[in-house]
C-alpha cells in the first residue's frame, strides 16, 4: 500500500499544481480539510483526484446535490446520512440513523467527502456531527471521521424560505472543531483572460465598478452565435428553462426522436433522475441545439457542457444523433454509463445520451460548468452569487451576452466576505503547516 501511494503521489505532483498538490498531501497525511477557491480554480477536478487516491473502503463521496454527486460518483449528504431533512429532533434523527443500512454506513466510514458546500445549511452540519459522534460511539468530532470539504461560499447559498437568512456550514458551532485546515485555490484554469478573470473577482466579491459595469454592458451586442450554435440561455428558475426548451423543440420541423434510458432498477428511476445529469427520456430533432453532460474527448475539446447542435441520426444501428460542435468536431454520440449510489450504499446505473437541449439551462444545474457561448438575463436573480455563478461559467468575454444587466444583483454575503477575510489572514500560516505536511507525506513513503 505505501508504495502505490508513493508512485500516485509522484505521478499526481507532475499534473496537479502546487497548491493542488498541496491540499492532496494535506488529505493523504489524514487532515481534515476544506479546500475552496473562485469558479473556475480546478476544485472538481482536484476532487476527482482525491477520490481516486484514497482507498475505495471507507471513503464515502457525497456532495449537497445529485448532479454534483454523481460528478465524483457519489450519492447526495442527505442519502448518505439517512436522516432525512435533518430538521426533526436530534434524537428523532439519532433513531434514523440507528437504521441496520444506515448504522452500518456510519460505523464503515472512514472518509467523507462533501462536495458543494456552501449548499449545506449550518444546522444540519452540526445534526450531522452529532449523530456520526453517537451512532459511532466516539466522542473525536465528527465521530473520528476525515473530513475532505469542497465548495465556494461565495456561490450559491444553502435553500431557506424567502423570510429566512441562509446559516452557512463555517457559521455552525461544530465547524471550527472539525476543520484542521482551511485552503483556498488561486489559479484560475477555466478563463485565460487576466481581464476577465479580474471582472469575476471583482463580482464575486460583490463589487461592482463603473468599469466592470460597462463591460458587462457591452456584452449585450456580443454575436457569440457561429456554425449554427446558439447561445445558452442561464435562467434564474427551472420552470423557464422547461418551457423555452420545449417550445424551441417543438418549433423545429422534422421528425422527433426519442431516447430512452436503461436503468439498472426501473423502480428507482425518481431516485437516479435526482443525481444523474441526463434524463430518462431525451427528445432531439434535427437542428436540436445541445450540450455535452460528460467528459468525452477533452483532448478534441469534447467535454462536459461543450455546445452543438444535431445535425442529423445515423441511418443505421439505434439512429444515433450526430452532433457538429463549437469546437470543431463532428461526431455520433453513443450511449453513455453513469454509476450512481442507491439506498444504503447500493449501485445504481443509468445508460443514456450525454447530452441535454441547450437552449436554457438553469444557473444551479450550470455549477462546474464551462460554456463556450451563453447569454444571461440577470433581471430574476434572487440570491446572492447568483450572478456570479451564471457568468463565470463563460469561458471567455467574448463568448458572453449578458441582457438587462443592472449592478444591483451583483452582490456578495457579507457573512461569507468576512470568512474568506478571515482566511486570508491564516493563510501563511496554512501554507507552512501544508509544506510541512507535504514534507512528512514524501519522508514517510
Amino acid at each position: 500500500m505505501r508504495q502505490v501511494k508513493k508512485t500516485w503521489s509522484m505521478c499526481s505532483r507532475a499534473t496537479l499544481s502546487q497548491e493542488q498538490s498541496m491540499v492532496l498531501n494535506a488529505v493523504l497525511g489524514g487532515k481534515n480539510v476544506f479546500f475552496t477557491g473562485s469558479a473556475g480554480t480546478g476544485k472538481s477536478y482536484l476532487l476527482k483526484r482525491i477520490v481516486a487516491s484514497l482507498p475505495p473502503n471507507g471513503t464515502y463521496a457525497t456532495a449537497s446535490t445529485g448532479v454534483a454527486a454523481c460528478q465524483i460518483g457519489g450519492t447526495t449528504l442527505h442519502a448518505f446520512a439517512g436522516i432525512g431533512s435533518g430538521k426533526a429532533p436530534l434524537s428523532q434523527c439519532i433513531e434514523l440513523a440507528q437504521r441496520p443500512g444506515v448504522r452500518q454506513q456510519w460505523l464503515n466510514c472512514r472518509r467523507l467527502i462533501i462536495d458543494e458546500i456552501s449548499m449545506v445549511e449550518g444546522d444540519f452540519f452540526d445534526k450531522l456531527e452529532a449523530v456520526a459522534r453517537d451512532v459511532r460511539k466516539c466522542e473525536d468530532p465528527f465521530g473520528g471521521i476525515q473530513l475532505i470539504i469542497c465548495g465556494d461560499f461565495l456561490q450559491l447559498p444553502p435553500v431557506t424560505k424567502a423570510t429566512e437568512q441562509p446559516k452557512f456550514c463555517f457559521q455552525a458551532k461544530s465547524w471550527r472543531k472539525c476543520i484542521h485546515l482551511n485552503m483556498e485555490l488561486t489559479e484560475v484554469r477555466r478563463q485565460t483572460d487576466r481581464e476577465f478573470i479580474s471582472l469575476l473577482n471583482m463580482v464575486r466579491l460583490g463589487r461592482c465598478t463603473e468599469d466592470v459595469t460597462r463591460q458587462l454592458t457591452q456584452t449585450a451586442t456580443h454575436r457569440v452565435e457561429r456554425d449554427g450554435i446558439l447561445a445558452t440561455r442561464l435562467c434564474t428558475h427551472k420552470d423557464d428553462v422547461e418551457l423555452t426548451n420545449t417550445k424551441q423543440l417543438q418549433q423545429l420541423p422534422g421528425e422527433q426522436r426519442s431516447f430512452k434510458a436503461v436503468d439498472s432498477d426501473p423502480t428507482l428511476v425518481k431516485t437516479i433522475d435526482a443525481q444523474c445529469p441526463v434524463s430518462s427520456i431525451i427528445e432531439l430533432k434535427q437542428g436540436a441545439q445541445v450540450m455535452l453532460t460528460k467528459n468525452l474527448d477533452v483532448s478534441r475539446g469534447l467535454v462536459n457542457g461543450a455546445r452543438g447542435v444535431v445535425t442529423g441520426f445515423e441511418m443505421e444501428r439505434r439512429g444515433l444523433p450526430k452532433v457538429r460542435f463549437l469546437c470543431g468536431v463532428t461526431d455520433v454520440v453513443g450511449m453513455e454509463r453513469w454509476v450512481l449510489k442507491g439506498p444504503a450504499g447500493t449501485c445504481l446505473s443509468r445508460q443514456q445520451l450525454p447530452l441535454k437541449l441547450a437552449w436554457a439551462i438553469s444557473i444551479h444545474k450550470s455549477q462546474g460548468m464551462s460554456l463556450d457561448c451563453a447569454e444571461i438575463s440577470l433581471a430574476r436573480v434572487f440570491e446572492y452569487g447568483q450572478a456570479y455563478v451564471a457568468l463565470s461559467r463563460a469561458r471567455s468575454l467574448l463568448g458572453l451576452r449578458v441582457l438587462d444587466f443592472d449592478p444591483k444583483v451583483v452582490r456578495a454575503n457579507p457573512y461569507v466576505l468576512q470568512f474568506y477575510r478571515q482566511l486570508r489572514r491564516d493563510k501563511f500560516l496554512t501554507q507552512g503547516f501544508c509544506i510541512q505536511v507535504n514534507k512528512e507525506n514524501i519522508e514517510g513513503t
